[in-house]
């Protein structure tokens, strides 16, 4: 019988913030004649997934702050049977620090502008052991841009809790590129630990408001149109809510809209007051992103 080896030389490298570079080579007495070799990749933690490759190395997108750990091993298929080496295992230690000192709660939004380039907004908490003096940095990760925030705001002790970017080098039409936010800290009294938390752009982004809103009444009919928002992707991506006010019932009514207009029989007696906003059709083009504001009140019908 084929004796299947461990692969040999497993290591683990950050490679950019979130990211590890998982490096092996084949074990150089392995028997390869007749035979097809690949490697069963495991993921331990922090997000567990099992894959297998033919190649050497693997890139892996992860936050790291509690540590990263894979295992490793040889498949060899042989006469159409396929047998597998014993595991080899490596790990990353998690980032140093002092328990419940990093930033806590973080949650952030993308917003494409109307030059069509995409700002960041981040909010966190401190962290509950975070010291009063302590000093939380933010950087995001796109790509092979890194970039740290240069414009904050503070809570009441002075320590950052909140970050923009008005511009980033998000771009705005790809679907499966990630965000890698990395938030660290200093302080006199404690070793602040280091947090990370990936994001998919196009679920955090807000969606932008509908544009050109107008409504006029026909007979007796109320009929709306309206634009998509500011966006790279057509208008077939995006789906609206319509909000209709009777001023005279007092009665709110709020209706999905695949597209971008809107027609209902009304009482030609009353007033109406009516907003739309949007998101992405997310069975259509991407992920469902977050609501837009609703676009200002228009009136029209009777005045009372």
């Amino acid at each position: 019988a084929v004796q299947v080896l461990p692969p040999v030389n497993f290591t683990l490298t950050v490679s950019a913030l979130g990211q590890v570079l998982l490096h092996w080579k084949p074990n150089p007495n392995q028997e390869h004649r007749n035979c097809t070799i690949r490697y069963d990749v495991k993921i331990l933690s922090p997000v567990p997934e099992e894959y297998d490759t033919k190649r050497t190395y693997s890139i892996q997108r992860a936050a790291l702050h509690d540590g990263f750990s894979a295992q490793l091993r040889t498949l060899l298929l042989h006469n159409g049977l396929q047998m597998s080496s014993e595991w080899v295992k490596e790990e990353l230690p998690p980032l140093p620090g002092a328990p419940e000192t990093s930033a806590t709660n973080l949650s952030c939004v993308t917003h494409i502008t109307i030059s069509r380039t995409v700002s960041l907004h981040c909010t966190w908490l401190p962290g509950q052991r975070a010291p009063e003096d302590t000093k939380y940095f933010l950087f995001y990760r796109y790509e092979m841009y890194t970039e740290e925030c240069q414009e904050y705001l503070q809570d009441k002790w002075n320590r950052n809790i909140e970050c923009r970017f008005s511009v980033t080098h998000i771009d705005p039409e790809e679907l499966d590129k990630l965000i890698v936010i990395h938030i660290n800290g200093s302080s006199k009294y404690a070793a602040i630990k280091p947090f990370q938390q990936l994001f998919d752009p196009n679920a955090i982004e807000k969606v932008n408001v509908p544009r050109n809103v107008t409504a006029f009444l026909k007979q007796n009919y109320l009929l709306a149109t309206w634009e998509k928002p500011i966006s790279p992707l057509p208008k077939e991506c995006f789906e609206y809510e319509f909000y209709l006010f009777n001023w005279k019932s007092g009665n709110k009514q709020i209706f999905k809209r695949p597209s971008n207009n809107f027609r209902s029989p009304i009482d030609v007696t009353s007033k109406y007051s009516i907003q739309v906003r949007a998101n992405h059709q997310h069975h259509i083009c991407r992920a469902r992103g977050l609501w837009s504001d609703w676009s200002e009140s228009l009136s029209v019908g009777k005045k009372e």
